[in-house]
């Protein structure tokens, strides 16, 4: 009984902290300019999924040599596209701190996501092109959700959860917290850079007002994921995943000027690329 009020009262105060969040007291000692961060992902993105869908055989990178294991041969828009992710979950993490209504926060990246998520699947090679009748079966949600929801998840929903999972941390919430953990690893088969995605959001939100220790930190966890072999084996053997890291050369400039642009700027930009590349391949 007093673990059932326990959770109920964390619910309440994950509830109260989400609509009227507690002020972090930390400062922001990496790039405060997460809107241009933003800007130069959202590039590397449409790179990365130009390079996937419309340029696969083209623009290949490699090199040969004892070092060759620093540059994993590649697409090179591909590789440019690695950049991408780290510079979305820095500003997601920063914004989770910052932000004066996590609930709208959270519930903004999920909308985004719900919503987007058929042209994703469609536009990003999961499911066939035209694959999915909508003129029948526009009503159907039960026949959508099993078309386009139960094999793959968009970034955004790694977003989504990720951001959640700090606002409990915010919110002191820690019952709800542990219950978004567990969904986390339950689905991580299914979301885009699965687990790795959120710890690595923790990390930078962890650690953002003391940039020593948070470079250290992100570095190994990123070399780590770029080279998993690395540490057990000293297998030098990389992924393109290891290009993820040189994106920390934006992420730790000291710039302190901030530039605030449109929000829909953003939240825009992810369903207009995915039409250009659905459009291009028709």
């Amino acid at each position: 009984m007093k673990t059932l009020e326990g959770a109920a009262f964390s619910l309440k105060a994950y509830i109260a902290g989400l609509i009227k969040p507690e002020k972090d007291q930390r400062e922001l000692r990496l790039n405060q300019c997460t809107d241009i961060l933003k800007i130069l992902a959202c590039a590397a993105m449409l790179l990365d999924h130009m390079g996937k869908m419309i340029f696969p055989e083209a623009y290949n990178f490699s090199v040969s040599g004892k070092w060759a294991y620093l540059f994993p041969s590649g697409n090179i828009l591909r590789i440019i596209g690695r950049l991408a992710m780290p510079m979305f979950v820095y500003g997601v993490a920063v914004g989770s701190a910052y932000t004066k209504n996590t609930l709208k926060y959270v519930l903004r990246l999920l909308l985004v996501g719900v919503l987007v998520h058929p042209l994703y699947m469609a536009a990003m090679g999961h499911v066939p092109i035209g694959g999915f009748d909508w003129a029948k079966n526009f009503y159907r949600l039960d026949l959508i959700f099993e078309h386009y929801y139960t094999a793959k998840l968009n970034i955004f929903f790694s977003l989504a959860l990720g951001a959640a999972i700090l606002s409990c941390v915010r919110a002191k919430a820690y019952v709800p917290m542990v219950l978004f953990c567990l969904a986390a690893w339950c689905v991580q088969g299914k979301l885009d850079y699965g687990i790795k995605g959120i710890m690595l959001m923790a990390l930078f939100y962890a650690l953002f007002d003391r940039p020593l220790a948070s470079f250290l930190a992100v570095f190994l966890f990123m070399w780590y994921w770029g080279m998993p072999n690395f540490f057990t084996s000293g297998n030098a053997r990389s992924t393109s995943q290891l290009y993820a890291v040189y994106s920390l050369i934006l992420i730790y400039l000291p710039v302190k000027k901030r530039i605030k642009l449109p929000k829909a700027l953003f939240y825009g930009f992810y369903p207009a690329h995915l039409l250009l590349i659905y459009l291009l391949q028709l």
